[in-house]
């Protein structure tokens, strides 16, 4: 049986850079290839976030000298930007696979910041079954 996480576009987006140090642990096979895959499962979906993200910026940003392309906190686009980022944050998605779980760790030393900033992507049985 898969489990599946909920979550939304915008709380991906801010867990995946949590995901990359404990991808780069060494850890069972078992371990290694469900973090792997959940790393994968996870890009895919923020892949379509940063595109939309960008595409809004070059669509209401203005050109820079160096050739990048950036919208100004005093921008009368700021506001449709804050729009369009705010419903793409919003987006719901389901991952069908398992969170993280200290399972999976064993007793790979992580801090508690990088365990909170996973959000849904990490899961302790022990605390959901009310123990």
């Amino acid at each position: 049986m898969t489990s599946t996480i909920q979550a939304t576009l915008g709380v991906l987006a801010q867990a995946e850079p949590a995901l990359q140090p404990i991808c780069a642990l060494t850890l069972s096979a078992k371990s290694a290839y469900h973090l792997k895959k959940l790393a994968q499962l996870v890009a895919i979906e923020t892949a379509h976030f940063h595109s939309e993200r960008n595409a809004y910026i070059k669509d209401l940003g203005v050109a820079q000298p160096d050739g990048s392309v950036s919208i100004a906190h005093d921008s009368d686009q700021l506001p449709e930007f804050v729009r369009r980022v705010t419903e793409l944050i919003a987006v719901p998605v389901q991952i069908h696979w398992g969170p993280v779980t200290l399972d999976l760790l064993g007793d790979a030393k992580l801090s508690a910041d990088t365990l909170k900033a996973l959000g849904p992507l990490f899961a302790d049985p022990e605390s959901e079954g009310g123990a």
